[in-house]
């Protein structure tokens, strides 16, 4: 008999399930919440290394969108002007857009920014955790159909002949 094989019953009876087809039920649902987990990680310990400043928004720019959770909606990305650690004053965006980001222009927000760099800062909020949560959520749900799966796997590798 061939060695590549996903699943099969031996000549006397036995039924064989290899380890490819455990990998190709659990892959997918180990993949996605490994990366929930990770991004998770990253969104714990981001902020860390950054300073804290007021900014104050200065542009409001708006985008129309489509979330699954909501439908149709406006995603607003704010543009701050805040003053560094070391004076000099800035303007920089959080580099993404969200539906509950319409700030009045003129108003004030706490927003993380990185010393080191001159890229986009950070607004602290739940709104970090969206992209492990939405793994998570697939991760799970993924891991229902892998769990049923491995579930009739089992059965028929049970209800073939006793070695």
């Amino acid at each position: 008999m061939s060695d590549a094989f996903l699943m099969r019953t031996r000549y006397d009876g036995v039924r064989e399930i290899s380890g490819r087809m455990w990998l190709l039920v659990w892959c997918l649902p180990v993949l996605l919440l490994g990366a929930a987990f990770f991004f998770a990680v990253e969104a714990l310990f981001a902020p860390m290394g950054m300073a804290e400043a007021e900014g104050e928004v200065v542009e409001l720019r708006a985008y129309e969108g489509w979330s699954p959770l909501e439908g149709e909606v406006t995603n607003y990305a704010p543009v701050f002007r805040y003053t560094r650690s070391d004076g000099r004053e800035v303007r920089a965006s959080a580099g993404m857009s969200h539906s509950a980001w319409n700030f009045p222009v003129g108003s004030s927000r706490t927003i993380l920014y990185d010393p080191d760099t001159n890229g986009d800062v950070r607004i602290p909020g739940p709104w970090t955790w969206i992209i492990p949560g939405a793994l998570a959520v697939l991760g799970l749900g993924t891991a229902l159909p892998a769990a049923f799966a491995s579930l009739l796997l089992l059965r028929w590798r049970r209800r073939g002949a006793q070695s």
